[in-house]
């Protein structure tokens, strides 16, 4: 069994074990019918695909650095996803979702790397030069869907929301700085905000107890400080398999541009793309 597939396993056995005190509790529920409930849970996991470039760029120069190419960064990895949905009225919901992706290489980098920084000055790395990295990301959406299409087997949504994105990118080793060679160094930088996004979302009843839905969320952005473009697409399928509990299966795909002008002709640019399945746990009250 590889490493992902050991931890995929791991995080699925803790939350079916945690489903037992769930399921008690909701047994003496009425069952939803599809559309009417008040909660909705998802718990699972997320093992995705990625393509990840960001570049410091400023007055003295800067590449784009392929994370997974040039400084060797798995690009498949799993982690936790978590989604909440509250329907106040048979038409409203609010949404709550959570990802979040810890990473890190080392290695020699692969072709030289050039950061320009405003604190520490340019930085070259050259190609063979061992290099310590990490790259931090947590997404937060949030949104509020009304469904102007709603019947007993078919709901169809508009949404409006925002995706908190926080982003943390550093490098350790001994780098040329400033043209002084064989200096050590230890650069990082970060970016975070709310970015804001509109979408549209459908769910259908096959059967009782089959459902799939799909969902797709956009935004650009050029105000302030902040330039980009954000793509989030989602298919899945649900089997209920109790009044209250079912499994579920999905695909995400999302990529996001964004550039931060940090001043004086400095700027953090990334260009981040993942699209991978998902396993999921389904509870609704």
């Amino acid at each position: 069994m590889s490493r992902i597939e050991r931890d995929w396993f791991l995080a699925l056995r803790r939350l079916a074990l945690g489903c037992t005190l769930l399921l008690g509790s909701a047994a003496s529920i009425a069952a939803p019918k599809f559309g009417e409930e008040t909660l909705a849970l998802e718990l699972g996991g997320f093992l995705s695909d990625f393509d990840t470039e960001v570049a410091l760029k400023g007055p003295g120069g800067g590449t784009s650095i392929d994370l997974e190419d040039q400084l060797g960064f798995d690009s498949d990895q799993s982690t936790f996803r978590g989604e909440l949905a509250w329907r106040f009225a048979p038409r409203h919901r609010l949404i709550l979702g959570y990802y979040n992706f810890d990473r890190s290489a080392s290695g020699a980098a692969e072709g030289q790397i050039v950061i320009d920084d405003p604190d520490n000055g340019l930085i070259e790395i050259d190609a063979g030069v061992s290099v310590k990295s990490d790259f931090d990301w947590e997404l937060i959406p949030v949104s509020y869907a009304y469904s102007f299409y709603k019947t007993e087997a078919t709901e169809v949504a508009a949404s409006l929301g925002v995706h908190w994105v926080s982003t943390d990118f550093g490098v350790k080793g001994t780098f040329t700085l400033n043209e002084e060679k064989s200096r050590f160094v230890a650069q990082s930088e970060s970016a975070s905000g709310p970015l804001p996004v509109f979408g549209l979302e459908a769910d259908h009843a096959l059967t009782q107890n089959w459902h799939v839905g799909a969902h797709a969320q956009y935004f650009t952005l050029d105000y302030d400080d902040y330039s980009g473009e954000l793509v989030d697409l989602r298919l899945q399928t649900e089997y209920w398999f109790a009044e209250n509990f079912g499994a579920g299966v999905g695909y995400t795909w999302y990529s996001i541009d964004l550039t931060v002008d940090k001043g004086k002709g400095y700027k953090l640019i990334g260009d981040f793309d993942y699209g991978g399945l998902e396993a999921y746990l389904a509870f609704r009250f």
